[in-house]
């Protein structure tokens, strides 16, 4: 029997009234589900925006990695993996060298699409190009016992860039980072690079062959220089009947080379103890300097100047007054 055979029989048996009325019935407990229980809603979800008909010719900048879509349809379809179910596509066919505007075409296998952010993306292009640049190292990482990177032979020194042509240009350098941490010796390393520029700037995108170079590097003493004052240092009870009018150190400072490690804690320099119990008047001291092991210093000697004044002893001043 066919589909319309089997209509035509249903409403020709004595129950028509029954069998409408449960029609009516079933219509109603469909409408009642779709619209109460399952009603028609909205959602927001974030969709991957896939690139169509790249080239291998083009780099191209200003392309979000996802754009947000607003879709309306029945609550049950919004609420299970909806992303999935929208594709989001911006063509690439025809691009050309620049800044342009692109369209993106977004399309929704479950309810209708309303609206997405951005409708289009406002791009740059540019063509790819290749140059060989020379590879120096750069230390990280902290080394033992106020150690640094010394000399470095890097193999291979050159190596070749391949990019956009607008960073390309800006490039004019590759450093390979070599970790010297924990090193105190000579050393060899296998180590990565990356292009940086005049600034000193890293630049992303860029594909480098090869992609890492081996380090020979020797280790050397770090050593700060700087300006240090120069402190006397003084012992012993001056004689009676004179007294200390100005102390001269000559030079008031010196230029010191020492370990970072030494030269953080340098806030002075002291001469070596000068006793001042035998002087007699205003004179002229050559006096070494007390310094640290590891400190270097311009000269070890400094020229310390005394000058006295003559004092009236107390004795005196009492009998002045009587």
């Amino acid at each position: 029997m066919s589909f319309f055979d089997k209509i035509f029989d249903f409403f020709r048996h004595d129950d028509l009234g029954a069998k409408v009325v449960s029609i009516f019935l079933a219509i109603g407990l469909w409408y009642y589900v779709m619209t109460e229980q399952n009603p028609i809603s909205e959602r927001i979800v974030e969709v991957k925006l896939d690139k169509i008909n790249q080239s291998d010719e083009y780099y191209v900048a200003g392309i979000p990695e996802k754009i947000a879509v607003t879709v309306r349809g029945p609550r049950i379809n919004l609420n299970s993996n909806l992303e999935e179910k929208i594709t989001a596509k911006v063509n690439l066919k025809n691009i050309k060298p620049g800044q342009q505007t692109l369209p993106i075409s977004v399309k929704s296998r479950l309810g209708q699409v309303l609206s997405y952010t951005p409708s289009e993306i406002n791009a740059y292009a540019d063509t790819y190009g290749e140059k060989k640049v020379s590879v120096i190292a750069r230390s990280v990482g902290k080394a033992l016992d106020d150690m640094a990177l010394g000399s470095c032979i890097i193999e291979p020194n050159e190596v070749v860039v391949r990019g956009p042509s607008r960073r390309l240009d800006t490039i004019n350098r590759v450093i390979a980072r070599v970790d010297i941490s924990g090193q105190s010796e000579s050393f060899q390393s296998n180590c990565d690079l990356v292009a940086v520029n005049d600034y000193g700037t890293d630049v992303p995108n860029m594909r480098i062959t090869p992609g890492m170079v081996k380090v020979s590097a020797s280790m050397v003493h770090q050593m700060h220089s700087l300006e240090i004052p120069v402190v006397p240092l003084i012992s012993g009870e001056l004689p009676e009947g004179i007294k200390v009018s100005k102390i001269e150190v000559v030079p008031s400072s010196i230029r010191v080379t020492a370990p970072p490690s030494v030269a953080s804690s340098l806030k002075e320099i002291q001469t070596k103890t000068l006793d001042v119990s035998k002087l007699n008047g205003s004179q002229e001291f050559a006096c070494e300097l007390d310094l640290h092991e590891k400190v270097l210093p311009e000269t070890r000697t400094v020229r310390v100047r005394i000058s006295v004044e003559n004092v009236k002893p107390k004795k005196e001043k009492n009998e002045a007054k009587n």
